[in-house]
């Protein structure tokens, strides 16, 4: 029997990080990297994993130096104008990141298995069911991606096994042919990918006391677990497709599985089946938040300590607020928009961000209420 009190385990973190950060990284990456840095957007990956290490370092002292998670430090330590404006500034970031992942997986999910049905429906389907998971709570939600962690991690690397079968070998390099700038461009897109790793930071909150060291070394596991999936994808799509070809490719690994093709199966739609793999590792992402969002949301209004009416109220606020970012991205094309808000001003924000409320919290001292 499971116990019910808000606590996660260090292996539902792992798994829920790996889930959080190979979705969007797999789909949206690899035509990105071919454009910027060819066959070296192999050597991009490793070195934008190397960057996410160091930030996960890095993050991985803020949470020794705060003892608790970020929410409760701020609403401890730091001015009520401060916390308030860093708790807003972390929703509408969560928003858009929520946002970016509902549209990602419509999308997908419009192009690969529904072509005729509206992307507003699917996009509200979507919503409402993460909704209703979201405030299922946390630990319902790791367990749910524990039992399918095996299932899919199966199902991944049957689909690359499988295409990997197809591997033209005069498709892969020349290497270190590339710009470095342009290397670096691709290595930053790659830690673009893997800033969910922020969220790190909440996590505490739903840990046993002193297990915060092992949280994040699951953390830094889940990290290169997905450089090792997303390596190896682009590995294959270069060997299959050849870097001109990917560039022009929307989704590579939805084209990449719609050309596998088992012989005397009974799966016929061998793609529609393999697609379930980034429609949960998507569900996940925009689980995480989603609910990260209405957290901050609510504690934006309602300090921790005071008792929380109408969680569902901000609950629906916050997704009908994903759900018009997700709007944008797909009518308004705001994609760009966002990529260049995370580059310039989210990216910077959430790197400087957790040192400076580390050092004024120190400099201030538990605030008195």
């Amino acid at each position: 029997m499971f116990a019910s009190n808000n606590k996660i385990s260090v292996r539902q973190v792992y798994r829920l990080f790996v889930f959080d950060l190979i979705g969007i990284s797999t789909l949206v990456l690899p035509s990105r990297l071919a454009y910027f840095s060819d066959s070296d957007g192999l050597l991009a990956i490793i070195i934008g994993g190397a960057i996410a290490s160091a930030y996960l370092w890095y993050l991985g002292k803020i949470i020794a130096g705060m003892k608790m998670d970020v929410t409760s430090y701020l609403e401890a330590y730091l001015p009520t104008w401060l916390t308030k404006l860093i708790l807003g500034f972390l929703g509408l970031h969560a928003v858009w990141v929520a946002g970016f992942g509902a549209y990602i997986f419509a999308d997908v999910m419009k192009l690969g298995l529904l072509p005729e049905e509206s992307y507003t429906l699917l996009l509200t389907l979507i919503l409402i069911v993460a909704a209703y998971a979201v405030h299922g709570g946390i630990e319902s939600r790791a367990r749910i991606y524990e039992v399918l962690f095996v299932l899919l991690a199966v199902l991944l690397f049957l689909m690359l096994l499988l295409a990997a079968f197809d591997i033209q070998w005069d498709y892969i390099g020349p290497f270190f042919d590339s710009a470095p700038g342009n290397t670096m461009k691709g290595s930053i897109l790659v830690f673009f990918c893997f800033m969910p790793l922020f969220a790190v930071l909440f996590f505490p909150a739903y840990m046993e006391k002193g297990r915060e060291k092992k949280m994040v070394r699951a953390v830094a596991a889940a990290l290169w677990t997905a450089v090792f999936v997303l390596f190896l994808l682009y590995f294959i799509l270069l060997g299959s497709f050849g870097s001109g070809a990917l560039k022009t490719m929307r989704y590579p690994a939805v084209t990449l599985m719609s050309n596998i093709h088992l012989r005397s199966s009974f799966l016929k739609r061998f793609d529609a089946f393999m697609l379930g793999i980034w429609f949960f590792t998507l569900f996940a992402l925009i689980n995480l938040f989603l609910f990260y969002g209405t957290e901050l949301l609510m504690r934006l209004f309602v300090p921790s300590g005071r008792p929380s009416r109408g969680y569902i109220w901000y609950l629906l606020g916050i997704t009908v607020m994903v759900f018009a970012a997700a709007e944008l991205f797909y009518y308004r094309g705001w994609s760009g928009f966002f990529q260049n808000y995370v580059c310039y001003v989210g990216m910077p924000l959430l790197v400087l961000l957790p040192g400076l409320i580390l050092v004024v919290g120190k400099s201030r001292g538990v605030r008195k209420r």
